[in-house]
């Protein structure tokens, strides 16, 4: 791995784990977990590009997609493939967060303070920006295979904005081999046409269960099984969602657990991307499976998340409230254990 910009990344090591923070959007990288039989687990997501200077010019959490990373404010956006359906179509018009997924994901951050089992970090965002500064604690229990996080936005102003984790796993692996559990109230799936023709999911429908989501083939396809055989780019969202949620690497015996405060992030969005994709740096070969609590909806732009969305009306928060002498903290913890026979 190449250093970015010739910026040494920061490391925690500890009895249950290493693991490395990059810079640039304060991703975490390369995040090793020792479990209790002594099996080494990395469940991380890494682009086979990373720190390739080919693509210098990409926003910075692309140069380096994997790990874990925070987003202030969510979403990307841009203009959808096919009809957007009723109660999107008016809200779709094709704008764009700059940078995607906000400064957060891609700017520069310093450290705070560290020491062996903890690593605080800040970034300042632009005085144009109603948020004034975004922090990130990364705290390794002495005592398991685990992360204690925080994500916290400090405002210069009062304001809404959609917010988000983004974790990335790794999907590299035999058909079926991944396991997800998940506890909901109702999914979406995408409300539009995912480029490129590669969904699994009927766009524009809900679902209960992420074992019978309706498929774009007809019937209906079982997302708690992963990878699937075939190339595959698709997006749901997780709607009311009751942390945790489970990853069973059931090809390595390990179970990666998220829990996070649903209070304050109550969706999970379910992005499947596994070598749909032909275009640079994708190239037909990027393999991850993304985990994200989000306030947001889905990955669009950040003016769609602050609107009277389909989600938003449903009462489900697709932004957060902040104001100067209330910020937004975020406590999450990713766990690593053994499946339990």
């Amino acid at each position: 791995m190449t250093n970015p910009a010739g910026t040494d990344p920061w490391q925690l090591d500890w009895k249950h784990g290493s693991l490395t923070v990059l810079p640039v959007g304060a991703i975490l990288w390369n995040c090793h977990f020792r479990l209790p039989d002594g099996s080494d687990f990395a469940p991380f997501a890494a682009a086979f590009w990373a720190g390739d200077r080919t693509y210098e010019n990409l926003p910075g959490h692309m140069q380096w997609l994997g790990g874990e990373f925070v987003c202030a404010p969510f979403g990307v956006g841009g203009a959808v493939e096919g009809q957007a359906e009723t109660g999107w179509r008016d809200l779709l018009g094709g704008s764009t967060n700059s940078p995607p997924h906000g400064f957060a994901a891609n700017g520069r951050w310093s450290v705070l303070a560290r020491d062996e089992s903890r690593l605080m970090l800040a970034q300042d965002y632009p005085a144009s920006s109603p948020v004034a500064r975004v922090m990130r604690s990364i705290e390794a229990d002495p005592d398991a295979p685990a992360l204690d996080l925080t994500f916290t936005v400090e405002s210069r102003r009062a304001c809404r904005i959609p917010l988000g984790l983004h974790p990335i796993f790794d999907l590299d692996r035999p058909a079926g081999q991944l396991r997800l559990a998940a506890d909901f109230d109702f999914g979406l799936t995408y409300p539009a046409t995912v480029p490129p023709d590669a969904m699994l999911t009927m766009p524009g429908h809900e679902f209960s269960q992420l074992s019978s989501v309706p498929a774009r083939a007809g019937g209906l396809v079982d997302l708690t099984r992963l990878p699937k055989a075939q190339p595959v780019e698709d997006v749901v969202q997780l709607c009311g969602v009751r942390a945790p949620v489970c990853v069973d690497f059931l090809d390595t015996g390990a179970r990666l657990t998220i829990d996070w405060d649903t209070s304050v992030l109550p969706s999970c969005l379910i992005w499947i991307g596994d070598r749909a994709l032909q275009d640079a740096p994708w190239n037909g070969r990027f393999r991850g499976l993304g985990i994200e609590p989000v306030a947001a909806a889905f990955d669009f732009a950040e003016d769609v998340s602050l609107a009277d969305n389909p989600i938003a009306r449903r009462g489900i928060r697709t932004a957060v409230d902040i104001s100067p002498g209330a910020p937004c903290v975020i406590r999450y913890r990713i766990e690593a254990s053994l499946i339990q026979p």
